[in-house]
């Protein structure tokens, strides 16, 4: 089997996959199949119009086909996108060597080798009668401005080097992760793209995005928007994934936080920096605050002997009860793994008002997650209801790992065939056989804290995973 067979044979599980397309797309160049090339790039482009690779191989491809005005605009477009892509410069090189036009040649083959410092193209420095290394040398870096000694007086210093006042503490909390409606910056994740979790995404939908939607009839039943969502569970179901599709769903601001946002050395400096995170968020209403490993920010204050976390507790119990600031239209929601951990004062409603459990995903959530991880990557005769049988207790993260090391294993082989293949059903099962599910440890872990805990919304919940047969530590294994 050829390559060019075999890289068509894959495309045909996955059409739609891009790294596949750009493969046959140069394959098909390389051997001169201009059509074929032509179409493969142009696939990709309908699919990312702006992927610079695929321009620049319609380009090749309309050159090679003498059609050097198409040819040169389509280098031109890569280089006012991105006026440092070497391999654009040195395509249009090409181009206006064809059409005689050798002095702007030159300044773009110069352009490419300044660029990058590898470049090498004996036959483009044989035409134009310069070598590369020459060409780095003509147009050396720029030096950095020096600054004149005698503008300032001794022991002044210019502006432009003066330290941000900022950088000294105490400073102002400002948002490293906050996206306005429309922002392109925004993730794309939506929920179309979480498997599963149908209670919380209708929860998100009643407490933010309905409201928006019908504030008349909000209004009429005298219901508030915003509140606040605790999601809990084992690591890997999917909480932070939920957390970061909620961005694109909800039609409001999103502000996710990190912990190195709020957590300060100096005395006071954390609990203002919290209070500054409500504040942006209240200033900037409707919003979803998002909040990621809650445990560490709501410990129970029975359980903390520092000063300075029993005032951070307290600090966010403040916040969620909005005492100084209304809290209206905001939507507060956070995850942890470990819910027995957090102070039982967020656990009243007016704060958490609703606890959501993720647990492992159940055989058709499975199910949907295989068929998203399944998407865009070329897998030979997959069947998913085999599938979801070989995993039971995976988590998402379980069934990611077990579609990478599928996909690692193929990948393998191809190099070492030279001839790219369809990752195999045989291949998956082998994989997800193999490997033991991670909630093991955190169901172990939790029946402990099941068993001991008073009896709350969380607690209950666990226990109810549990006696509908959560996943038990499974025998050992073969590799």
């Amino acid at each position: 089997m050829s390559s060019l067979q075999a890289i068509r044979d894959a495309l045909e599980q996955s059409p739609d996959n891009v790294s596949l397309l750009l493969l046959y797309g140069h394959a098909c160049l390389e051997k001169l199949r201009l059509l074929d090339a032509r179409e493969s790039f142009e696939r990709v482009l309908e699919l990312d119009p702006t992927h610079t690779d695929a321009q620049l191989g319609v380009a090749k491809v309309l050159l090679l086909l003498g059609e050097t005005s198409g040819a040169a605009v389509r280098a031109e477009r890569v280089i006012q996108v991105n006026p440092n892509d070497a391999q654009a410069h040195l395509l249009l090189c090409r181009v206006l060597l064809v059409e005689q036009d050798r002095l702007r040649a030159r300044e773009h083959f110069e352009r490419a080798a300044q660029i990058d410092s590898t470049l090498s193209d004996p036959l483009l420095e044989r035409e134009l009668g310069l070598t590369a290394r020459d060409a780095r040398r003509t147009s050396p870096a720029p030096a950095p401005e020096q600054v004149p000694q005698d503008t300032f007086e001794e022991g002044e210093i210019p502006q432009e080097f003066a330290e941000d006042p900022l950088d000294d503490p105490p400073y102002d909390w400002r948002p490293e992760t906050f996206y306005a409606p429309g922002d392109p910056a925004r993730p794309a994740v939506s929920f179309a793209d979480v498997g599963g979790m149908d209670e919380l995404k209708e929860e998100i939908r009643l407490k933010i995005i309905y409201p928006l939607q019908f504030p008349d009839l909000y209004k009429a039943y005298g219901k508030r928007t915003g509140g606040g969502i605790l999601i809990y569970g084992p690591p890997g179901c999917g909480k932070t994934l939920m957390l970061r599709a909620v961005a694109g769903e909800v039609p409001c601001n999103y502000l996710s936080v990190g912990l190195h946002e709020i957590f300060d050395p100096y005395f006071g400096s954390t609990e203002r920096n919290l209070h500054q995170i409500f504040e942006t968020a209240r200033a900037n209403a409707p919003c979803v605050l998002i909040l990621d490993d809650l445990d560490s920010l709501a410990q129970d204050r029975r359980q903390v002997r520092e000063s300075q976390l029993r005032n951070l507790v307290n600090q966010f119990l403040h916040e969620m009860d909005g005492m100084r600031g209304e809290n209206q239209r905001v939507l507060v929601m956070g995850a942890t793994n470990q819910p027995w951990a957090l102070d039982p004062a967020f656990r009243r409603p007016g704060r958490f008002d609703q606890a959501i459990f993720i647990p492992p995903p159940d055989e058709p959530t499975r199910a949907q997650i295989i068929a998203l991880l399944a998407k865009d990557k070329p897998i030979s005769n997959l069947d998913t209801a085999a599938l979801v049988q070989a995993t039971p207790g995976f988590s998402g993260a379980d069934l990611k790992f077990v579609f990478d090391r599928a996909a690692e294993m193929t990948l393998s082989a191809a190099i070492h065939s030279g001839q790219p293949v369809p990752i195999s059903m045989e291949t998956l099962l082998a994989v997800a056989r193999a490997h033991t599910p991670s909630t093991h440890t955190w169901f172990e872990g939790a029946r402990e804290h099941a068993h001991h805990a008073a009896p709350d919304t969380y607690a209950h919940e666990i226990r109810k995973s549990l006696s509908l047969g959560a996943p038990t530590p499974p025998q050992q294994r073969e590799p």
